[in-house]
């Protein structure tokens, strides 16, 4: 029974965790704005570890918005 239990509360927690494409926002400059594909998943549940871009980790990545503008802040994928 113990052993059930557990695997079905790591089975909710794994459920929970939702995966999403990693968006930076450029800024071109005179309110011209443009939400770019980081090529990275990163997930939607919220740790210490904010997902950063690989190419620039001081570049924090978020979900997609619109063209113009990024969504909610992403977060690293946890094993």
């Amino acid at each position: 029974m113990g052993t059930g239990s557990a695997f079905a509360t790591k089975m909710v927690k794994e459920s929970n965790q939702a995966i999403e494409a990693g968006y930076r926002l450029v800024n071109h400059g005179e309110g011209q704005f443009e939400c770019i594909n980081a090529d990275k998943d990163c997930s939607t549940v919220a740790t210490a570890n904010v997902c950063t871009w690989s190419a620039d980790p001081s570049v924090q990545l978020r979900a997609v918005g619109s063209e113009t503008m990024c969504g909610e802040l992403l977060y690293e994928i946890q094993p």
